[in-house]
């Protein structure tokens, strides 16, 4: 995400808060789903880490108050990431075979085999 000063033309005030207010959620998500520190996101969003840990602080505060709405939006979340890794894997394990079936295909063709042969009984 990109961070945007106040003269960043074409943005009203109320929308560059909205915005933050949504990158503010993401940083804090991402460091509450794991595997970052707030070193990591304060190289990647530009923020200081003691600003992210402050969020976070002030995250964990409201889960003791509502700890119900964090844990939807993070089992949606995960959800949508487990799709897109899924369609990703899909969509590489396609790639593979077109890549076996061509080689089998260039085989074929420089050996003179037939790999794709029938298993079973032999045909007389």
């Amino acid at each position: 995400m990109l961070r945007c000063d106040l003269s960043c033309p074409g943005l009203t005030k109320s929308n560059k808060k909205m915005d933050r207010g949504k990158e503010k959620y993401a940083i804090v998500s991402e460091y509450l789903l794991g595997g970052t520190s707030t070193r990591k996101l304060e190289v990647k969003y530009g923020y200081d880490h003691a600003t992210i840990s402050r969020w976070i602080m002030a995250h964990k505060k409201h889960l003791k108050k509502h700890p119900l709405a964090f844990s939807k939006q993070v089992l949606n979340q995960q959800e949508l990431t487990t799709v897109e890794e899924l369609q990703e894997a899909l969509r590489l394990s396609r790639i593979k075979v077109e890549l076996l079936e061509a080689m089998i295909t260039i085989s074929d063709e420089q050996f003179g085999t037939d790999i794709r042969k029938k298993a079973g009984p032999s045909q007389s």
